[in-house]
């Protein structure tokens, strides 16, 4: 899962290899978290898709990745990270991100559970910037966490 997920990442990178990337120590909090998202999602598509391979169909794929990616999901895989895997840079930069102020909120999940699922993905959106290798261990943690 380690090595997919190496060259996943660097696949990602090199699509647009002219494309500045952000600083993300001056990058807004909540554009590294609409990053995230994305790389929290494209991780557990692809965990499902290995785990599943052949045994389920798409439509059951689909549910059980929105099942993952939902905000109350994420709280959830956040507390774990928080308490058991972030270092303490992390956990400051994850309760920045959790508190910065969104316009938007989750139709399904608490203000709490969204803030928290905002500080996870802003994490994730950091390390992609910062430190792929440290991404890719919080990735496998995650992993853990699912099952």
């Amino acid at each position: 899962m380690e090595e997919s997920l190496k060259k996943l990442l660097s696949d990602l990178k090199n699509v647009n290899e002219d494309v500045q990337l952000p600083d993300p120590q001056n990058e807004q909090v909540l554009k590294l978290a609409f990053v995230g998202d994305t790389v929290f999602d494209l991780f557990t598509r692809d965990y499902l898709n290995r785990k599943f391979a052949d045994k389920i169909k798409i439509n059951d794929l689909h549910t059980k990745n929105t099942e993952l990616v939902c905000a109350k999901s994420q709280s959830k895989i956040s507390d774990y990270l928080v308490n058991n895997v972030f270092s303490e840079e992390e956990i400051n930069f994850f309760k920045h991100a959790r508190n910065a102020h969104s316009h938007s909120k989750s139709k399904n999940s608490s203000i709490v559970e969204y803030r928290k699922a905002t500080g996870l993905e802003a994490v994730l959106g950091l390390l992609l910037y910062t430190d792929e290798k440290r991404l890719i261990e919080v990735l496998n943690k995650i992993c853990e966490c699912i099952e």
